[in-house]
């Protein structure tokens, strides 16, 4: 019943986040389609605060948990032709950003280990009033080397309104022959909206 509360009070503070006051006056319900993309583009451009929260390790048959790092980063993102990049002072290439073409996206916590995130994508897309289906989804990718292994990340980011976005990061490598996944949850805001 504990995990229950703690949940529906996330939602409830969720919901005061994205308040249609800090939207734009664009509705973000049913623009999730490549016709939406310049748009979604011309929107999402410029800095933003990106907060990553807790999240686990999964290496060898064990899963490390891992506390959020509590530090509010900006990035910035920019329109190259058709795409979106994200970048940030100390990152290695550019987090190269395009519209979802996914089905509906679920967070597995089928394994006791794994602590469930604060907000399911349906719970995020609740505050929104409507499907995850119809909201902007954005998938960012890009690679980084860290003493000498590449990591893989993947940022699966989802819009509660126009200048708020709530994902998961993803990072997928190889370190000594063990394939090592993190995942954590992860906030973005719009800097200055």
């Amino acid at each position: 019943m504990k995990g229950y509360h703690m949940r529906a009070g996330a939602v409830f503070v969720v919901a005061l986040l994205a308040s249609p006051a800090a939207a734009e006056d664009q509705p973000l319900c049913g623009t999730s389609g490549q016709g939406d993309w310049p748009r979604i583009q011309e929107i999402f451009t410029g800095d933003w605060l990106i907060e990553h929260q807790a999240g686990y390790a999964a290496m060898g048959g064990m899963i490390l948990p891992f506390p959020g790092d509590g530090e509010v980063e900006t990035i910035t993102i920019w329109q190259l032709g058709d795409t979106l990049q994200a970048t940030h002072p100390e990152q290695q290439a550019p987090l190269v950003l395009r519209l979802a073409e996914e089905p509906r996206w679920t967070v597995d916590t089928d394994n006791p280990s794994i602590p469930e995130p604060l907000l399911s994508p349906d719970e995020v897309a609740l505050t929104a009033g409507c499907s995850q289906l119809d909201l902007p989804r954005l998938i960012g990718t890009t690679t980084a080397v860290v003493d000498g292994v590449q990591m893989n990340f993947t940022y699966r980011m989802m819009a509660m309104d126009w200048s708020t976005l709530y994902g998961v990061m993803e990072i997928d490598s190889v370190v000594h022959g063990t394939p090592v996944e993190a995942r954590r949850t992860v906030w973005m805001r719009a800097a200055g909206r």
